[in-house]
């Protein structure tokens, strides 16, 4: 009867002593660069690809300590295993039958933890090209920390993606505020292409969904809007790529449906600013049946600021309202006094803050989260 380990790895089998000779010729096998220690004791091979593959000569006791898998292969007495296996370097060959890249890249996040750790932008220092490629290398490590039960890794690499696209809207402005300063390092070379800077979002939607990561949908799918927003991108000027050809038919209509009730939220609240003054902390002594003081200066200002509103402020209302609040510090303080100024600042706070908090709802996502997803318990600011 074949164990539940056989559909996780194949032990190759020990060839009879008549039977041993070169294998296939035309198949190339390459040690390890990387992974191969004198003090190894069995040999994980990989399954040929390009008439190539790799092995591996590294240490049971190192597999058993992350994998519950090999714990459970590799645990009691060995003299079985010895006996099935094929011998590789006087070591038993076990075949791994996963495709050879997330193989080599698994082994290698086993041995080298800081091969997983190089996107974690708030606990590291900057350093340019942080988010490329994101999350492209783990794909392949998660699948086989998954299959192999290697929890502290699955979990690692899980909570890197909610580092990626977090839940409060303090840490995304915080990540925000360095993508910027990584973007001008490549606009400053001429690199107009900035996606680099970026995680990508679209094959992250599907990585979500099938690792049950949905606490990240919301930001993931206000990012993609943010991307596919952008159809013809100018060649002088900064641009993003997604390839949307991943998403299902759901996910496009999340994002579609989403981007239009986030677009009409927004402009809702733009409309509303002047409604909520006057207001009794206006510092200036209104004039019977004249409109309040400050009324003329701060329309003056906030038309400027609307003038501005067009296709990527619209695709990016989060960003737009971030530095619209710190432009309320450049209002004429001889034309709107500091108690009206402070009003509006707080508004655009509060309407920001309204629409993360709402971003579930815009994608369709609110019954997939908890009621409370987005709010910090004290809402911080980093500006």
């Amino acid at each position: 009867m074949s164990s539940p380990i056989d559909s996780y790895v194949m032990v190759a089998k020990r060839p009879r002593t008549q039977d041993i000779k070169p294998t296939d010729p035309a198949v190339v096998v390459r040690r390890s660069p990387d992974l191969w220690f004198d003090d190894g004791n069995i040999i994980v091979r990989t399954v040929v690809q390009d008439k190539s593959q790799t092995v591996y000569k590294v240490h049971k006791a190192v597999l058993a300590t992350h994998s519950i898998v090999f714990r459970e292969l590799f645990d009691g007495p060995q003299a079985a295993f010895y006996a099935a296996s094929e011998l590789y370097d006087d070591l038993p060959v076990m075949e791994l039958p996963d495709p050879p890249k997330e193989t080599n890249d698994f082994l290698k996040a086993l041995y080298f933890p800081e091969e997983t750790q190089r996107h974690r932008p708030i606990s590291s220092p900057f350093f340019e090209g942080i988010w490329k490629g994101f999350p492209f290398p783990y794909v392949g490590i998660l699948h086989l920390a998954v299959k192999y039960e290697v929890g502290h890794l699955e979990k690692h690499l899980l909570d890197t993606l909610r580092h990626a696209w977090p839940q409060y809207l303090f840490d995304w402005d915080y990540l925000q505020k360095r993508t910027e300063d990584l973007e001008k390092v490549y606009l400053r070379s001429e690199c107009f292409d900035l996606s680099f800077a970026h995680p990508e979002p679209a094959r992250t939607v599907r990585l979500a969904t099938d690792y049950d990561v949905l606490d990240i949908l919301p930001v993931v799918y206000y990012d993609l809007v943010r991307v596919h927003e952008v159809i013809a991108p100018n060649p002088h000027e900064g641009f993003r790529r997604a390839d949307l050809s991943v998403l299902s038919a759901d996910d496009l209509r999340r994002l579609t449906q989403g981007r239009g009730a986030l677009r009409g939220k927004f402009l809702d609240g733009l409309a509303n600013l002047l409604v909520v003054l006057p207001h009794d902390g206006c510092k200036r002594v209104p004039v019977p049946g004249k409109p309040w003081p400050c009324h003329a200066g701060l329309k003056k200002w906030w038309d400027a600021q609307l003038g501005a509103v067009a296709g990527p402020s619209v695709a990016d209302p989060l960003g737009w309202l971030r530095e619209t609040v710190e432009l309320c510090d450049d209002i004429p303080h001889d034309e709107v006094c500091a108690g009206c100024t402070r009003v509006v600042k707080k508004y655009l706070q509060s309407v920001r803050q309204e629409l993360w908090t709402s971003l579930p709802e815009f994608f369709g996502l609110k019954g997939m989260l908890p009621p409370n997803w987005g709010q910090e318990p004290e809402p911080k600011l980093w500006f």
